[in-house]
């Protein structure tokens, strides 16, 4: 026998509703068709298990969706409840299971199932039996599509009794929600549900002050009977509208609640009787305030600064890795150590605008541990794209709704957020300041060709290097112990130091072939003193005053007198470590290059040794300030290292200013930006 819809007009009691926890609930690899447990706010347990009808397959809910996942004070659900059919309902919180079907399906029509069991549930709470779901306990859907526009959502409840026979959806009634409030991108969840025969869809009847045609529906409350429901079944089907062939996700919410009856407030004793006032004029009504956004945020660099905001920024990437988007997040972590509070959300692209906090329906941060995950939901100010979701443990990580938002999100990416960090800028020179450049060089036989070639380039590279930045330069060569003939190394370091700085020979740290033992001959070569080379220029040597200090170390060893029998060892890295500090405390920038070595006959421990030396020489330039080369940046001659020598001796002033608001940063055009795709 055909059913009319079952709808009540308003909520007939005044009923204080408890929904279930879901806090804790979040899909797991492998829970299609597997039974998993939601506390029911009542002491109980409801099982919730998701699958697929006859003739579907499962599917990766990460592919153009998100999984199912708990969503407490549910954004659309508890914006609606409470409203129009729903007016004597009430609840401190109201939560859901949310989830978003993906778009990989073998047809236009989209499926999946969810079953619900109750035998763990605590009916008797509230005036029922434990085991089932009774004449208290509502079940209710938000958000599925409502055929108005260009696509439909049908979900179909069945279920059994706790004696196992079919359940009849007779008893049922159903009460509407009001309008959520209108997302920035122009939808608002208005349609109001009909139930018939146990089939729960979308109409073409707005919620009082909603807009006509929505795109989805608002929440809707089935109210079951006293028969005793042992499981449910809810089947939803999403099919295209006209000629929207292609397949639709849908972005919905399932809540499960337990109704307890208000107590009647406490009548007061009569009052005097008071003359009756005129009729005041009725006030125009104000909109309802928007619900509250679920907000979830773990991080331990808040944790550990109670009572100071923590801000983070994030980038969102083309396919071919350019910038399409950059985004910015602040959060306070209060002094009473309660949970972090969101204070600030920036996003902007060129495909929906700017999106800030208020557009914010979803926010989940976890920064810590393995399990790292940065997802939101957020409307949009774009015309026709009603929301954008975005996901960092998803395949598809990024997802827009409506309009061009599915085509404009494909392949986009989002580098998981970093500490906001301050602005750096570095400014040269204006002016034609004076640079002393020493080229140092370790004087082995095995750099003679690095020596010839260099000096060759020399007079090239002054020049080049006149136009790119002017400076008032002075170059001195010098070997360490000894040097080559017919080239620009003509004098060493200790004769330059003691004859033209006249430094004291006793306080240089380079050593010298006539103060070795045969066994030290053996072990290293002073020839090879780079480390030690370097602190004796950086401290002894004639700077002119005023001048930018830089020092240019040509070798192809280990920074401690040559490669031991075990490579780079730590005598070469605690060398390495005292140029470091006599280099930074003098102001003097370091440049390196490491030839062309042979550290081995064995390819393999050949490649591991070098790969330290080049470390230990990047890290001595990196740390003063300087450049690092290798041998693969001379292939073409050494004009252009030495002219990057050169200009990178000169002096420069950087400053760092402290982040300052993720306003700021988001609306802040940088380079990159051309490379938005267009919508």
């Amino acid at each position: 026998m055909s059913q009319t819809t079952t709808t009540q007009p308003s909520s007939a009691e005044a009923l204080d509703l408890v929904f279930w926890d879901t806090s804790a609930y979040k899909w797991n690899a492998g829970d299609w068709n597997q039974w998993r447990y939601i506390p029911d706010g009542l002491g109980g347990e409801i099982g919730i298990r998701f699958g697929v009808s006859s003739g579907f397959g499962t599917f990766d809910w990460k592919k153009g969706g998100v999984a199912p996942h708990g969503s407490v004070n549910d954004g659309t659900g508890a914006a609606s409840f409470g409203k129009n059919e729903q007016a004597g309902l009430a609840s401190t919180s109201v939560n859901a299971v949310r989830m978003q079907a993906n778009r990989e399906f073998t047809s236009a029509q989209n499926n999946f199932t969810v079953e619900l069991d109750f035998s763990r549930y605590k009916g008797s709470k509230v005036g029922g039996k434990d085991g089932v779901a009774g004449a208290n306990t509502f079940i209710g859907l938000s958000d599925i599509y409502a055929g108005l526009t260009y696509a439909k959502t049908t979900v179909t409840i069945t279920g059994t009794l706790a004696d196992g026979s079919a359940a009849s959806p007779a008893g049922w009634k159903l009460v509407n929600g009001g309008a959520a409030p209108a997302t920035a991108g122009g939808n608002q969840p208005s349609a109001q549900l009909s139930l018939v025969n146990g089939v729960l869809q979308g109409t073409n009847r707005p919620a009082p002050g909603g807009m006509a045609n929505s795109i989805d529906t608002v929440m809707g409350l089935v109210r079951l009977d006293a028969a005793g429901y042992r499981t449910l079944h809810l089947r939803h089907d999403i099919s295209p509208v006209g000629r929207n062939r292609a397949p639709r996700i849908d972005n919905s919410g399932l809540y499960v609640a337990s109704a307890f009856p208000r107590k009647p407030a406490q009548a007061e004793p009569p009052k005097p009787a008071t003359p009756a006032e005129p009729p005041k004029a009725e006030e125009p009504s104000t909109p309802a305030t928007p619900a509250k956004p679920t907000v979830v945020i773990k991080d331990d660099p808040g944790k550990q600064r109670p009572g100071t905001t923590t801000s983070y920024t994030f980038t969102v990437k083309n396919p071919d890795g350019s910038p399409a988007g950059k985004g910015c997040f602040t959060y306070e972590t209060p002094a009473d150590g309660g949970p972090p509070k969101l204070t600030a959300f920036y996003y902007h692209d060129n495909v929906v605008g700017t999106i800030n906090q208020s557009n914010v329906q979803t926010f989940y941060f976890d920064g810590e541990g393995d399990d790292k995950r940065f997802t939101f939901v957020a409307g949009t100010p774009a015309k026709g794209i009603c929301s954008l979701t975005a996901d960092t443990t998803l395949p598809a990580q990024l997802t827009g709704i409506g309009g061009a938002g599915p085509q404009s999100y494909l392949d986009k990416t989002i580098d998981f957020p970093k500490p906001a960090e301050g602005t750096t800028v570095t400014k040269e020179s204006t002016s034609v300041p004076p640079v002393d450049l020493v080229v140092v060089i370790d004087s082995s036989v095995s750099m003679k060709d690095e020596a010839e070639a260099l000096s060759q380039a020399v007079a090239a590279a002054i020049e080049a290097a006149k136009t790119k930045c002017p400076s008032d330069l002075r170059v001195t060569y010098l070997g360490i112990e000894g040097t080559f003939k017919n080239t620009r190394f003509e004098t060493t370091v200790r004769k330059y130091l003691t004859q033209t700085a006249k430094a004291d020979a006793s306080s240089l740290k380079g050593r010298t072939h006539e103060n070795l033992t045969a066994e030290q001959k053996k072990a290293f070569d002073p020839t090879e003193d780079g480390a030690r080379a370097i602190e004796d220029i950086a401290t002894h040597f004639d700077w002119r005053p005023g001048a930018a200090r830089g020092v240019f170390f040509l070798g192809d060893e280990p920074l401690e007198g040559g490669l031991s029998a075990k490579g780079q060892d730590q005598e070469d890295i605690e060398a390495a470590d005292r140029a470091i500090e006599v280099a930074t405390k003098t102001g003097t920038r370091v440049h390196t290059y490491l030839g062309t070595g042979k550290f081995s006959s064995d390819a393999r421990i050949h490649e591991r040794m070098s790969k330290e030396i080049e470390a230990e020489y990047a890290r001595v330039a990196q740390e003063t300030g300087g450049k690092a080369f290798t041998s693969k940046d001379a292939l073409n001659g050494f004009q252009a290292v030495l002219e990057k020598v050169i200009c990178g001796s000169k002096s420069s002033t950087t400053t760092t200013t402290e982040f300052c608001c993720c306003q700021e940063y988001v609306e802040q055009p940088e380079a990159g930006a051309a490379h938005e795709a267009k919508p």
